[in-house]
């Protein structure tokens, strides 16, 4: 047996030397690379003879192999040095460019990789290299050639991705793949059409061409070729030729022009409405189902819509990359230039511009697409760019760089006399018309829909890019005084009556537990706010940051007032009127809306959701100043922690709102039996309801690849240096999931440093409530409960919706406008019967809205839902009253 074991394993040994041997590696690699040719000149038609395409492809794999293991091994690397010595890569070229078949042309771009990858023999310094890679490239992809697999055209573009990250690294080797053009050429004359769209010269940069053929790609072949071009435009600020050539080329007006592409791919027509097979649960407990999608719209949560608005938001993000790395200024100027004119001026607008409530969509799709814009970008020139103009912006900080190159400059005035129309009267100018106009016209439809998505925009320029919204969106009153004239007694006053009116308006279940989690909530949204950063950052600590772009952004915003008369104001108030019927979609982006309006650390809130310290009155008979004072400091905060009383009439206008709407809900308890009893039924389903969700999402033995993918964070490729306590905050939040859907972003310990210095602690008489579902916390106690109580959870869930389904909650509730007291008559009737008779009061009470009659109705269950909701809303603003007071320093206690 011993004897056999040493015959087995010499023969092993001298098999691994024999593979190992230079000598012997080499012999073996001249023969298959020989049988190659030969096998290819042999065969005259090879598209057509199967078995020599076979042996070629095993040859073209054994030549990998063996290159791929002579990489491994130590030196001398003689299979390289005779692939260099002997060209094999433009043998390789012609056979792959020539088979038209995709098995070849796959083994080929792995021999072209090994070759690469061997780092040896200076592969890429090599011009007779680089012209074979390239010919080869260029003949097997692009439109009208072969078609290629997905897959194997990924690695045509990771390989091409490779190349720019070598350029990247070693800059020295470029002008081997990019060949300068003649000095006359750039400054050749042409007509304006040329001059506009720039010199197309493939022959220059194959490499720069066919990575811009592919960036639009979703997946690996848009993220190699995305990140590849990246390299090439961050290389052209260290070589002269290629930034010119850049400037000059048509490569700006591929991007821009792709980019429009793009976005004309999105429908025309949008529904927002969710699929009714998948409804939420805070959806499904009101009158959502009834609202139908308009004719020929597409639907937002359509698979093909889905890729297709995924698809230019990645190329959208891809331009803010490129202006990050961008080191030129003659290259990044030319690329806003070209943004500008081409998307901005004479796609993005026009799209604005044309879109209509009228036509079932397009103002739904235009508002949708501007919100998924803005929150997609980071970058502030970009959004500079877009809101400077759709908002008809004075310019507040400097005008746009001027080019230093004469062909930049040339360039910028193609452009300029490109986007000039021929008649006067066809020119196109937001201040006629501009965004502004379109949201606050939305804001007034009658289709729920384009209401939605004009509030969703609304919270996106309000909290994200708020600075642009001043004088705009918002009209405001600049504050000339610093002074202080809201007391703490004042604030404890407010919030006891916006506390009471909470719990009159739903009771007390849930609202501790809520307005607990509230109060996180509000820190995290005030914090993250952009107006916020200069309140809070250190003194004497400048938050400006060195960068190489231009110093573009909105005004400076300071200490301002609200005024009343404020268009969109206005239009917030008349939505929270008719709370009670309006649709919950609609009521969720109504309530975060005006949550993100007060959020602003300059705006004062006393006029519209605070009472203005003018109209504070004190009770003679009962606060009393003691006599005995002998220090003037205590005097003065006794002084500041009365609390004041004030008139009806003197109530701020987001407060009479809500009172007007209490009265309604009084109305209902009175002609409606077990009211209560229906409202706490409804908020204890959320409540359990996210109990369920919360045990399920945070239960070890899940797998991971159950999780929704709506829930994975944005992957973005450039981030600004901003405080990470900002980027943790969500931007776009989804508040469907519960009746306070945004998200909480705040730990334990953040709430903890902060509480105890408030000057408003909660007033709910310390009696320990019932939780209710939070946004983003988990309300249920450590531990977990097990499967058995979840199980149990679930079934109490089943039956609490059967509950909610049920015919008692048909009812229909109409509430009408009485005259011009602006009182509101709630008047109930008894459940709808599934007979003719229903058809007929339906009809009716459309015949009635058709007359312009004040009247609106809503099916009971609708109206708890919505109910629900309102006292959430209640609560964030005492919440928003009692954490801006202590982060702001906003009221005086002297």
């Amino acid at each position: 047996m011993d004897f056999w074991r040493s015959l087995l394993g010499g023969s092993s040994q001298k098999r691994q030397a024999a593979v190992n041997n230079p000598q012997q590696r080499l012999a073996r690699f001249k023969r298959v690379y020989s049988d190659i040719v030969q096998t290819w000149h042999k065969t005259p038609t090879l598209a057509n003879d199967a078995p020599a395409m076979v042996h070629i492809r095993m040859g073209f794999q054994r030549i990998t192999t063996i290159l791929n293991d002579e990489s491994r091994s130590p030196a001398p690397h003689l299979c390289l040095s005779f692939a260099s010595s002997q060209r094999i890569y433009t043998a390789v070229s012609k056979i792959a460019a020539t088979a038209c078949n995709e098995g070849i042309v796959r083994d080929a771009v792995a021999v072209f990789g090994a070759l690469i990858d061997s780092e040896e023999e200076d592969f890429l310094e090599n011009e007779q290299f680089a012209q074979a890679l390239m010919n080869f490239i260029g003949r097997i992809s692009g439109s009208g050639n072969m078609g290629l697999g997905e897959d194997t055209e990924a690695e045509i573009v990771e390989l091409l991705f490779g190349i720019s990250a070598k350029i990247r690294l070693q800059p020295e080797i470029l002008p081997i793949w990019f060949t300068s053009p003649a000095p006359e050429l750039h400054c050749r004359g042409g007509n304006q059409g040329i001059d506009f769209a720039g010199v197309t010269q493939k022959e220059d940069f194959p490499l720069c061409y066919q990575l811009i053929d592919h960036v639009h790609h979703e997946g690996r072949i848009g993220d190699f070729a995305r990140t590849g071009l990246l390299y090439i435009f961050e290389s052209a600020s260290k070589s002269p030729d290629l930034e010119q050539w850049v400037v000059g080329s048509d490569l700006p007006t591929l991007m821009a022009t792709g980019l429009g592409a793009l976005y004309s791919q999105l429908s025309r027509k949008l529904s927002i409405l969710h699929p009714k097979e998948n409804l939420p649960l805070i959806l499904s407990f009101s009158d959502y189902s009834e609202m139908t999608v308009p004719a020929e719209a597409e639907s937002l949560f359509s698979p093909d819509f889905q890729v297709h608005i995924s698809t230019f938001l990645s190329y959208l993000t891809f331009w803010q990359d490129v202006l990050e790395h961008c080191r030129s200024e003659d290259v990044r100027q030319t690329l806003i230039d070209h943004f500008q004119v081409l998307f901005l001026q004479q796609l993005l607008y026009p799209s604005l511009l044309e879109s209509s409530d009228m036509d079932g969509g397009s103002s739904v799709a235009v508002l949708t697409y501007l919100r998924r814009i803005l929150d997609a970008l980071d970058h502030p020139e970009l959004i500079h760019m877009i809101l400077h103009y759709l908002l008809a912006l004075p310019d507040w900080a400097n005008g746009s760089h001027t080019p230093k190159s004469p062909v930049a400059a040339k360039r910028r005035m193609s452009l300029m006399l490109l986007n000039e129309p021929d008649n006067e009267d066809d020119r196109m100018n937001p201040s006629l018309f501009n965004l502004v106009d379109l949201v606050l016209s939305s804001t007034l439809s009658k289709n729920s829909q384009t209401v939605i998505a004009a509030l969703k925009l609304i919270t996106v320029i309000l909290g994200k890019h708020h600075g642009y919204a001043i004088g705009t969106l918002v009209k405001i009153v600049d504050v000339h005084h610093k002074d202080l004239h809201r007391t703490v007694g004042a604030l404890n006053a407010e919030m006891e009556t916006y506390l009471g009116l909470a719990l009159a308006l739903a009771g007390e279940t849930g609202a501790d537990e809520a307005y607990e989690n509230h109060l996180k909530d509000k820190l995290s949204i005030l914090e993250s706010h952009p107006c916020s950063l200069k309140m809070l950052g250190l003194p004497n600590c400048s938050l400006q940051t060195t960068s190489f772009f231009n110093a573009q952004g909105p005004r400076d915003v300071g200490p301002h007032y609200l005024i009343l008369e404020d268009p969109l104001f206005k239009s917030l108030l008349d939505l929270l009127l008719t709370f009670m019927t309006n649709d919950v979609e609609t009521n969720l982006a109504l309530t975060e809306a005006i949550i993100t309006l007060g959020a602003c650390a300059q705006l004062r809130l006393e006029g519209w959701l605070c009472v203005d310290p003018s109209e504070y009155h004190f009770d003679e008979n009962i606060d009393q100043e003691p006599e005995h004072f002998e220090n003037e400091n205590l005097r003065d905060m006794y002084k500041a922690s009365r609390q004041p009383i004030w008139s009806s009439s003197a109530a701020p206008p987001l407060l009479a709102c809500l009172q007007s709407l209490q009265a309604q809900v009084d109305a209902l308890r009175t002609n409606i039996q077990d009211f209560d009893e229906h409202l706490l039924n409804r908020k204890q389903a959320f409540r359990i309801h996210q109990e369920i969700t919360d045990a399920a999402k945070s239960t070890p033995s899940q797998p991971p690849s159950i999780r929704p993918s709506s829930e994975a964070p944005p992957v973005r490729t450039w981030t600004p240096q901003i405080p990470k306590y900002v980027l943790d905050s969500s931007a776009t939040p989804s508040r469907t999931q519960s009746p306070r859907g945004r998200k909480e972003g705040m730990d334990q310990r953040h709430l903890s440093n902060s509480s105890p210095a408030s000057p408003a602690p909660s007033k709910l008489g310390g009696q320990t409530l019932v939780s209710s579902p939070s946004r983003g916390m988990s309300p249920l106690p450590a531990p977990q409960p097990a499967h058995r109580e979840r199980t149990l959870m679930a079934d109490v869930l089943t039956s609490l919706t059967e509950v909610a389904s049920s015919e008692a909650l048909k009812r229909r509730i109409k509430f009408r406008k009485c005259g011009e007291s602006g009182e509101v008559e709630v008047i109930t009737s008894n459940p709808p019967v599934p007979s003719k008779d229903n058809a007929e009061i339906t009809s009716d009470a459309d015949a009635e809205r058709a007359k312009g009659d004040n009247s609106r109705e809503a099916s009971l269950g609708h109206v708890l839902t919505n109910l629900t909701i309102l006292q959430e809303f209640v609560l964030e603003l005492v919440a928003l009253l009692q954490v801006r007071a202590t982060l702001f320093n906003e009221v005086r206690f002297v």
